[in-house]
């Protein structure tokens, strides 16, 4: 490992041991409030915005006081706040569940940072994590630079992701993501075997999260989304292991096209066979892990043009039965 990978390494490992969000905090999350719902009821607006999240339980944290203003002004349910007003949801003595901290560097320059992600780990704060969170962790470690995130990869899924080291390497690498120049390769294991050796997806995918954060084909009002496939390998136990190439960026694409399919990926414990939803987005460290790893990446390097490719040296336990042409 060249020097500045291996620092870079280092630096990693002493923010995230022991873990940051390991000890109970006080955690303060901004609840914005949109135009569309300028001087609607707080609790309409908390009910309408975040429907994986019960009405009762919201009515209940607005009871216990959990959303406050300017100057520790606490909002009852029925307070009519105006759009842009400060809102923050408070989370007294909040401990966050541990997580793997299995972060490799792969590449860095002065431009863009490679890394690759274990799992189960959240990129960015949401729901339960916070500061157990790919984000929190590299911002510590490298602070003050504040790498930015180009894509998403799910808590619960293996692989690389690429960061932008400022906001000029930002705008362009996201031109070639929206130009779906960014070659995004993935390994799975599905239940299942699909009868074609390749096969494409095309459903639209729903644009807004259901329950517990999970998303639907919706051909009326969904995202286009596009999913190329290919079987690498019919697995004695039933299942099959694909090679998925993302020519779109939707949430949970892969997951959502496969289980459209009736292959949903193997430990997968929100997209269920049958088309069940399951109440569990991120996997505990004892769980079976997410059969989905981001392989191979490839892109034009943001201030010479030149391609860069880069392949995972994680190798996920099930996809060892594979062939050595895979």
């Amino acid at each position: 490992m060249p020097a500045c990978l291996s620092t870079t390494q280092q630096r990693i490992d002493r923010a995230a041991t022991p873990l940051p969000g390991g000890e109970p905090y006080e955690n303060l999350r901004p609840v914005p409030i949109p135009a569309s719902h300028h001087l609607r009821p707080l609790v309409e607006v908390l009910i309408e915005r975040f429907p994986q999240v019960s009405p009762a339980e919201w009515v209940a944290r607005c009871a216990a006081g959990r959303f406050i203003g300017r100057a520790g002004r606490v909002f009852a349910a029925a307070d009519r706040l105006a759009a842009g007003e400060r809102v923050m949801q408070r989370f007294p003595d909040f401990l966050e569940p541990p997580v793997s901290v299995d972060i490799r560097m792969v590449y860095e320059d002065e431009a863009i940072l490679v890394i690759d992600k274990p799992a189960p780990l959240p990129m960015h704060p949401s729901g339960r994590f916070n500061r157990n969170t790919l984000q929190h962790i590299l911002q510590l470690a490298l602070a003050p630079a504040a790498p930015l995130a180009l894509h998403r990869l799910d808590a619960n899924t293996t692989g690389l992701v690429v960061f932008a080291q400022n906001r000029r390497c930002c705008r362009h690498l996201q031109q070639q993501f929206l130009a779906g120049a960014v070659e995004k390769h993935y390994r799975v294991r599905v239940a299942g075997q699909p009868e074609e050796e390749r096969f494409t997806i095309t459903a639209p995918i729903s644009s807004k999260p259901g329950v517990t954060g999970t998303h639907r084909v919706d051909e009326a009002a969904g995202r286009a989304a596009l999913t190329e496939f290919r079987v690498l390998r019919r697995l004695p136990d039933g299942t099959a292991l694909l090679e998925a190439r993302l020519a779109t960026g939707r949430t949970n694409q892969i997951r959502v096209h496969l289980w459209q399919a009736g292959h949903p990926v193997c430990g997968d414990p929100a997209y269920l066979p049958g088309g069940g939803i399951g109440g569990v987005q991120t996997l505990s460290l004892a769980a079976p892990p997410l059969q989905l790893h981001a392989r191979r990446l490839a892109f034009r390097h943001p201030d010479d043009n030149r391609p860069l490719e880069f392949v995972s040296g994680r190798q996920p336990e099930w996809g060892e039965e594979t062939s050595s042409g895979i």
